[in-house]
């Protein structure tokens, strides 16, 4: 032990590391461990006969390491060992018996616990040799120690018996018969001869071991005179085998190995499956045992693939086994519970097999062991169950479906009694409609919904052959029972317009059209089938009324359809979607789908006379149709149900070219954010539209009863007036019932808790004696309390309002996406741009939680806004309003501080000068080169006016731009964002290059601030690639580079080592680089600037000397290392007090003529305090306030790493800490 601790510390580390990763619970990181860890070793091995020091060391560690109680580390290491003895020849038993000897032994201080692992590092010691195969070039007595060890282990310690039998029986396959009769046999022929009277699993596995590589020594003589036969596997020791197996449950959770052995033989053996699943399944499922239900569905998940019949399936699926797989499955049982891990298993191993069955029998009766079985089906096991349904071939399908219809035939004389049966039938019924196989079949998927509908709201009490689904009576069912049909058939109809069962979602958008319709006049037929189904609910004549003139307009629609009408299509499409949806909810919902319906015919009345949509707002008398509509759809949407808001989505895509601004508005109007808004309760069931009941008869009679409306309308808006003067009312009058039953709950509370005393104050008598003071005091604490509960429930009211709100506006956004992938044109685009916007402002603080999904929600929708905007044919918006979105965007900017939130407005302000001036995103913007053309005159006078239109578009939106930028770099009250600029200057240059004077002459300004300058010079940078040269031309780039190199060396020729600005330099350096690399002939660089920059290299900091060094490659210029930057940087480590005296210049302030002087960021102490104060605070939105402009800068200054307010609030600290350091060392 000790000189195996010396030689450890000549072991290289990186060996030594490879150890600790094969204590890793990866099993691939144990695997790339060893044979890394191999491929060292081999390096060192010079001499492959002889054992190296470093594979010494490692046999010993690992060996050592196989009683270590550390998790994974005895697996690791022993297939580590087991690796190196297949690996290296020189590692024979003898040296591996001596590593055991040596290391794993007791000395008599170890605890009962530490014997036991290091047995079991024996017998894993032991395991590796018969693994890797080197136990069968192993001596006779080598052998037979190993095996006597083995089988002392196994008297011992019983909870490693397994694994040491396992390790026998091993040995045992790979020994030759003279070794095993004279090693082996000796040591395990007393058990094998006692048969099954006390067979334990160990000894049957050691048996069949023995019986399948050595049937000499176990022969049928010896199997006949000990076991009783000569076969061990036949029908008369199946009792037996069982009993073996009900042993082996002992081992829980590992599941023994005598199990899989069994699996095997049984395959191979003269016995049928049916016999021996009989015999002994109630032996593991009828106590329902976690230890029993393991080992069972452990044994039917290794004998599913062998089954070959349906009458194998049921026999190993019984109505016994199916509920205790159900209950498992479904029932509280962790994930990580074994038994849970054993149902798994086994229900995805269900799956497999009806996937890869050919059989159809096989598959259809695996799905009946489970619905013959009426026991509640949860969620698990319901996924599970669609999941083999998703996978059945079309024959299956339709043979399935019709034997769950003829189930349900056997259910429905007694509902009662079959309820979950029922239950089921229809929970895959529905799951049959939308299938792959059968996608194309729409006449079968007719007939599954047809039979859904039938049962989902009507009685059969008359068998009838000519209706479908007709031909059996059927008894009333409960409204728990007819509620589950109704979810599914419901649910069935989301489904099949979801799936697309065409090559187009058009073309299966028809399809579903067209089964819908035929589903309505199924249901109709059913209506005039009195004598032969009764109705579970009754309509009114006019809810009779209504049902007739929307199944009468389907019909008609669809021959006007057919009539291939390309202008109208995405009408019709949409209106008979609206149709069919709202007919079919009139079975559930009589008043609200009534109404909805009314409207519907109107609307579409109107839809069908209208040629486009109207892009002018006017004055009107009643609302447009598609306001009606988009209406509908919002209310649709605000429903639970998931077929109403799929419904409503598909109709809005059906609709996105006709909706009109009026009827966008109403959509917005959701988006934006109220204060009233998180108290305003949101109802998500349908309401009755006020806007349409002027709409009710269409000839004649509209334009009166417009005017009446109107009336109406002022009426409401002043009493809505009266009731906002009104401080002390919270709801409208159509709430004070509400109201008034509130107040009477919290008078019964107060009631109660004064007890007698109220009574007392209720009655008529004057004169009754004053309450004590004691009794006071416990009639307060009693009214604290009701007071109390009544704030809490008001709180969880506003709360629940606030948390229906968010939902409902996340639903709207499905709304707005529709509408964003359509390509809107630019009027819809400019409404959509700021309810976006302010969306996604207003939940800027909230990260997580519903209002942080919805904040980012809004910016993906805004993002593919910008992308997918239509940028031509915009002449229906006037310039004017253009302009006003675009200051407005300008604005907004200055109310957000996020930098991804600023990159968005700034994206918005680019939205719309791209609107205006019919730019697409990969353009550069418009190009000051004038062309040759050979066209004619008319066409160039056309180009030239066109021309100079753009061009004066053009100068219209610079002089906004620079006004602003010049505020930004001038005034200080400005709250504007360089990264707002910069944004729009890095996309667009060409664009906005005009504005490049006005960086160039900031540049220039000696009396400008380092602070401007340097944000003039990020901003420059900005603009400065490739294609920018091309698009300008010769004389304008060469104007601009003169300009530049001068800037670029009058700020240079100012910056000493003494006043150094670091972010302005390194700014300096960053356009140097563009400048060189975009530009095809770049003037010269005076050599001034180049002298200069070597000087100043001490001070470069990595980001500087990463720029300095691209510049001198550019120019031709070898950079040779700067050999005192190491000390440099040394010293700065260790904050020496001397320190350079650049860093502690750039926070002084330097004094120096006013005609010559490079101001430092820091100009004085009174600026340095104000800016250390804004970087500490957060950025509030509101009016502009002094040093407003310096905040906002400085919170977004690091571009390269898009560091926030708090790290340059650090940044300012620790310059303030040096400057009062270089102040006390001057002193």
């Amino acid at each position: 032990m000790i000189m195996g601790s010396k030689k450890a510390h000549k072991v290289d580390k990186s060996l030594l590391n490879k150890f600790w990763q094969l204590a890793e619970s990866n099993q691939n990181k144990i695997i790339q461990a060893s044979k890394a860890l191999v491929d060292d070793i081999d390096k060192r091995q010079v001499d492959k006969s002889e054992i190296c020091e470093e594979l010494q060391y490692s046999i010993n560690r690992l060996i050592k390491g196989l009683a270590s109680n550390r998790q994974s580390a005895r697996h690791g290491f022993s297939v580590a060992l087991c690796q190196i003895l297949r690996s290296f020849p020189a590692v024979n038993v003898d040296v591996i018996l001596g590593a055991v000897a040596e290391h794993l032994k007791f000395t008599q201080k170890e605890s009962r616990s530490e014997q036991g692992n290091i047995l079991l590092g024996k017998v894993l010691a032991y395991l590796t040799l018969a693994q890797s195969d080197r136990i069968a070039s192993a001596t006779q007595e080598q052998v037979q120690k190993v095996v006597q060890s083995l089988v002392q282990v196994c008297r011992n310690r019983a909870y490693l018996k397994q694994i040491s039998t396992y390790a026998i029986s091993l040995i045992a396959s790979q020994v030759k018969a003279d070794i095993f009769k004279a090693s082996v046999w000796s040591e395990i022929e007393a058990d094998l001869t006692q048969g099954w009277t006390g067979c334990s699993p160990d000894t049957l596995l050691l048996l069949l071991a023995c019986q399948k590589y050595h049937p000499k020594t176990v022969d049928k003589a010896f199997l006949k005179t000990y076991w009783g036969s000569s076969v061990i596997f036949c029908a008369e020791n199946l009792k037996h085998i069982w009993n073996v197996i009900k042993l082996s449950t002992s081992s829980y959770p590992v599941i023994h190995l005598i199990n899989d052995e069994i699996v095997q033989q049984l395959t191979t053996a003269k016995i049928s499956f049916t016999d021996f699943w009989t015999e002994g399944r109630d032996l593991l499922f009828s106590k329902e045992h976690h230890s029993s239900v393991s080992v069972g569905l452990y044994l039917m998940t290794k004998i599913l693939p062998h089954l070959t019949s349906p009458e194998e399936i049921e026999c190993l699926l019984p109505a016994s086994v199916v509920r205790v797989l159900v209950k498992v499955i479904d029932g509280k049982q962790k994930k990580t519970n074994p038994v849970h891990q054993a149902a798994s298993q086994f229900m995805n191993g269900l799956v497999a097999y009806v996937k890869s069955s050919e059989n159809t029998d096989n598959s259809i009766k695996v799905l009946h062991c489970f619905h013959e079985t009426q026991c509640p089906k949860g969620a698990n096991l319901t996924r599970s169950l669609e999941t083999i349904i998703q996978s059945l071939s079309t024959e299956a399908a339709r043979q399935y479906g019709e034997n769950l219809m003829k189930t349900f035939k056997k259910y429905a004389k007694d509902p009662k009694e079959n309820m979950v049966g029922i239950q089921h039938v229809a929970t895959q019924v529905r799951m049959l409609v939308t299938l792959p196989s059968t996608s194309d079949d729409h006449a079968w998927q007719l007939r599954l919904l047809q039979f859904l509908g039938l049962h989902s709201f009507w009685t059969v009490q008359s068998k009838s052959s000519e209706i479908p689904h007709c031909s059996f009576n059927t008894q009333p069912m409960e409204e728990k029972l007819r509620k589950a049909f109704q979810d599914n058939f419901y649910k069935a109809l989301s489904n099949l317009l979801s799936y697309n069962t065409e090559k187009t979602k058009t073309s299966s958008l028809d399809i579903y059209l067209d089964t819908a319709c035929q589903l309505c006049k199924y249901f109709q037929d059913l209506i005039e089938a009195t004598e032969v189904v009764t109705p579970v609910l009754s309509f009114s004549e006019d809810e009779m009324e209504q049902w007739v003139k929307t199944v009468l307009c389907l019909m008609g629609m669809q021959e006007k359809n057919t009539a291939n009408n390309p202008e109208r299509l995405d009408i019709h499409r949409a209106f008979l979607l609206l149709f069919v949806f709202h007919a079919l909810h009139l079975f559930v919902s009589k008043e609200n789908s009534v109404s909805a319906l009314q409207d519907i015919h109107i609307c579409y009345n109107k839809a069908v006379k209208h040629k486009r949509r109207s892009t002018v707002k006017s004055a009107k008398s009643e609302p447009e149709w598609i306001e009606v509509v988009t209406e509908l759809l919002q209310s649709m949407m605000s429903q639970g149900s998931s077929f109403a808001r799929l419904a409503a989505k598909t109709t809005f895509g059906c609709l996105t070219d006709h909706v009109t601004p009026d009827s966008l508005g109403l959509i917005t109007d959701v988006l934006k954010s109220e204060k009233g808004d998180e108290s305003t309760p949101i109802s998500f069931e349908d309401e009755k539209e006020e806007d349409v009941s002027d709409m009710e008869n269409e000839d004649g009679e509209n334009g009166q009863e417009a005017l009446e409306d109107e009336e109406e309308e002022k009426e409401d808006e002043k009493t809505d007036e009266e009731e906002s003067e009104d401080e002390e009312s919270e709801e409208s009058s159509s709430d004070e019932e509400r109201e008034e039953e509130v107040n009477e709950e919290f008078r019964s509370a107060v009631k109660s808790a004064l007890g007698e005393a109220a009574e007392k104050s209720d009655s008529e008598e004057e004169s009754e004696p004053d309450l004590d003071d004691e009794t006071m005091f416990k009639l307060d604490g009693a009214l604290v309390q009701v007071f109390k509960n009544m704030r809490k429930t008001k709180e969880a009211e506003a709360k629940e309002n606030k948390k229906q709100l968010l939902a409902f506006k996340t639903r709207v956004l499905d709304l707005v996406e529709i509408l964003v992938k359509s390509q809107p044109p630019a009027d819809l685009t400019l409404d959509l741009i700021f309810p976006l916007l302010e969306l996604l402002a207003s939940t800027e603080k909230h990260k997580e939680g519903m209002e942080g999904e919805l904040g980012k929600k809004a910016g993906s929708m805004f993002r593919l806004l910008y992308r997918k905007a239509k940028i031509h044919g915009n002449m229906a918006v006037s310039r004017d309003r253009y302009l006003e979105a675009m200051n407005n965007a300008i604005q907004f900017s200055t109310k957000v501080t996020t930098k991804q939130i600023v990159n968005d407005v700034s994206d918005a302000c680019l939205l719309v000068i791209r609107l205006l001036m019919n730019l697409e995103m990969g353009s550069l913007g418009p190009s000051p080169m004038k062309t040759r053309s050979k066209k004619s005159q008319k066409e160039k006078d056309k180009k030239e006016e066109k021309e100079r239109d753009q061009e004066t578009v053009h100068h219209m939106v610079i002089d906004v731009v620079q006004s602003n930028l010049r505020d930004f770099l001038q005034k200080k009250k400005q709250k504007l964002h360089r990264e707002f600029f910069y944004n729009m200057f890095s996309k667009f240059p060409v664009l906005f290059w005009p504005v490049t004077e006005t960086l160039l002459n900031t540049i220039q300004d000696d009396q400008v601030k380092v602070f401007i300058k340097t944000q003039a010079c990020y901003l420059l940078s900005g603009m400065l690639n490739k294609d920018v040269e091309k698009t300008l031309g010769e004389e304008a780039w060469t104007e601009f580079s003169l300009s530049l190199v001068a800037g670029i060396s009058r700020i240079l020729r100012l910056v000493s080592k003494e006043a150094f600005p670091t972010k302005l330099v390194h700014d300096v350096c960053v356009i140097l680089r563009k400048y060189l690399n975009c530009s095809q002939k770049p003037e010269e660089i005076p050599e001034e600037v180049t002298e200069k920059l070597e000087s100043l290299k001490g001070s470069f900091n990595t980001d500087i000397r990463k720029e300095y060094q691209g510049i001198m490659s550019k120019l031709g210029k070898t950079t040779p290392p700067n050999t005192n930057h190491n000390k440099n940087a040394r010293k700065r480590k260790n904050k020496d007090k001397t320190g350079t005296a650049g860093q502690a210049a750039e926070n002084k302030k330097v004094k120096t003529s006013e005609t010559e002087t490079v101001t430092s960021p820091v100009v004085n102490k009174q600026t340095r305090k104000r800016k250390q104060n804004s970087v500490n605070e957060k950025v509030k939105v509101g009016p502009k306030t002094k040093g407003s402009e310096s905040d906002l800068e400085t919170s977004m200054n690091d571009r390269s790493s898009g560091s926030n307010i708090q790290e340059e609030g650090k940044k300012s600290k620790k310059k303030k800490k040096v400057h009062n350091r270089e102040k006390t060392n001057a002193e």
